[in-house]
């Protein structure tokens, strides 16, 4: 029979735990997600209120957050 291998410490995907980013780019990443969601859905609600309008606000979020989902792809994923 096959001895099983001691599991290492550090996930599934089998990662050291010095290969983890630190916690500080994890916040930075949903800063920058929230972000982003605050200011195109501001400024959606500043074209609905200015104008009369409707439908900018959910706009704005859904651009707000494919814009920062892509920005933290290019920063933390592609780089």
């Amino acid at each position: 029979m096959e001895q099983e291998k001691p599991r290492e410490a550090g996930g599934a995907a089998g990662r050291k735990p010095d290969d983890a980013p630190p916690p500080a780019e994890a916040w930075t990443a949903l800063s920058h997600l929230l972000s982003g969601i605050l200011l195109f859905g501001g400024i959606g609600w500043a074209v609905d209120a200015l104008f009369d309008l409707r439908g900018f606000v959910v706009a704005g979020l859904l651009i707000g957050t494919a814009t920062s989902m892509y920005l933290i792809y290019l920063r933390y994923v592609k780089s």
